[in-house]
């Protein structure tokens, strides 16, 4: 007795007798549909969105479909006898059966009883059409494949996540609807006393401006060189892992141990050139053991490949983050980003402005806040004050419209400097908070230990 194992391998829908296996298909389902259209305009409404005409198995009731779609977008009325009218306007009548075939649809009084139940039916087959469709595909990439693997792997994904994008859409929603959505969000955040309500940035001056790093947004961290926006982006990870979330943090310029090591001296507040140098006080190899238990529960998943592109980043995010209801991305840093193979735009602006566009679409594909450290221009640096400001942004001002947040890191990078009423205090890094799509602006005063790479914000009142 033959089964489906031994036709499992065979391409194409081939088996090894040669006989080709039928695609899925059930061709009383979809008369029952078009009954169902006949007998309804409410029908016809409902499955017009819910269905496309290749859904449709049979030619015959795929061009009976389009020529109800067609009816309906003109606002015809749809009835048998206008649908034999407009089929011979068209010269189609005779490909789909004549005027018989239409009665004989017509006839079918119970479709309305179920019709929904068959339109579901009539997508699944179709949805299992593309996956078959979608396999050969990949099957024929796989044997013709260009030089870059990497590519190779992101069409092939994107082709299975095009066949499924149909059955994850969202629909419209009345106005009520969103306005019931925001008004539960306000009552949770004054029930949580303003606190955030999306990823906690650790920083609690921070987080009541921004009420959290929220899904679907794009944040921007600039910063001078040596100022600490990798040391701040990895106090953001162990603040956001704390509370619960899952981080996947992509450094395309230290490796996995280098940031393990900022890690362990953060959170154990150990010298960290102490700690590469093995001079390490018995009390400091304690709070170095239970720094490392401490860590060791949290969810962080790092990947330290040098020269990735987005479409990289993408695809092992989804990875990362599959059945993770609580996560954030953190990238460090923008400029390092490799362009898709083979396709380098003509500037390296035109390059950035395609990947911060491409990481604000990951964010909302996924659902989660990217964060995305980048360096400033050199033009801070002559301007007096060397306040950083949204126009310093490297190589393109589409970084500032892309994204949600924009935060600068500024210090003094001398005593002198420190002295000037419009310079932070040595010793202070400040966040300015310069672009927040959704809350205030603003400045907040943080205190770094450099030896720990630790951010702490300062109070007020000291």
């Amino acid at each position: 007795m033959e089964t489906v194992s031994d036709y499992a391998w065979a391409p194409s829908g081939v088996t090894e007798r040669g006989a080709r296996l039928q695609p899925p298909n059930n061709i009383e389902a979809e008369a029952t549909v078009l009954a169902a259209m006949l007998l309804s305009g409410e029908v016809v409404e409902e499955a017009i969105v819910f269905l496309l005409a290749d859904d449709f198995y049979r030619p015959v009731h795929r061009t009976l479909f389009s020529a109800m779609h067609d009816m309906y977008d003109q606002s015809l009325p749809i009835d048998s006898i206008s649908l034999i009218d407009y089929l011979k306007s068209i010269d189609k009548l005779e490909a789909v059966g004549g005027e018989a075939y239409i009665l004989d649809l017509i006839g079918n009084t119970l479709a309305l009883v179920n019709w929904q139940h068959h339109a579901n039916i009539v997508r699944r087959d179709a949805m299992l059409r593309e996956i078959i469709g979608a396999t050969n595909q990949i099957n024929a990439l796989a044997y013709d494949a260009p030089t870059d693997t990497k590519e190779v792997i992101e069409r092939a994904e994107s082709m299975l996540l095009s066949v499924t994008a149909r059955e994850v859409r969202s629909s419209y929603k009345p106005l009520i609807d969103f306005m019931r959505e925001a008004y539960l969000e306000a009552e949770e955040v004054a029930r949580a006393g303003g606190e955030a309500q999306g990823v906690p940035t650790g920083f609690p001056s921070l987080d009541r401006m921004l009420l959290g790093l929220r899904e679907g947004q794009l944040v921007i961290i600039g910063a001078r060189p040596a100022v600490g926006k990798t040391s701040f982006a990895l106090n953001l990870a162990l603040n956001a892992a704390a509370s619960g979330y899952a981080v996947g943090f992509f450094s395309l310029e230290m490796s996995g141990k280098e940031i393990a090591q900022r890690f362990i001296c953060a959170h154990a507040q150990v010298n960290m050139s102490n700690f590469r140098s093995g001079n390490i006080s018995p009390q400091e190899w304690v709070n170095i053991n239970e720094a490392t238990e401490e860590l060791s529960k949290l969810d962080i998943l790092i990947d330290d490949t040098p020269g990735t592109t987005v479409t990289e980043i993408r695809a092992k995010a989804r990875r990362m983050l599959h059945n993770k209801e609580k996560a954030i991305i953190i990238l460090d840093y923008l400029q390092l980003v490799s362009p898709p193979a083979g396709r380098r735009a003509e500037s390296r602006a035109v390059e950035v402005s395609e990947m911060s566009r491409a990481l604000k679409i990951m964010a909302k594909e996924l659902s989660v806040p990217v964060v995305s450290l980048s360096q400033l221009s050199r033009q801070v640096e002559s301007r007096t004050g060397k306040r950083p400001q949204l126009s310093d942004l490297r190589e393109s001002g589409s970084i500032e419209q892309d994204a949600d947040i924009v935060m600068f890191l500024d210090r003094s990078s001398s005593e002198q400097e420190a002295a000037r009423d419009d310079r932070p205090d040595e010793g202070i890094t400040r966040i300015v908070l310069a672009k927040n799509r959704s809350g205030p602006i603003g400045d907040v005063d943080l205190v770094f230990m450099p030896a720990s790479t630790k951010f702490f914000e300062l109070e007020r009142e000291d």
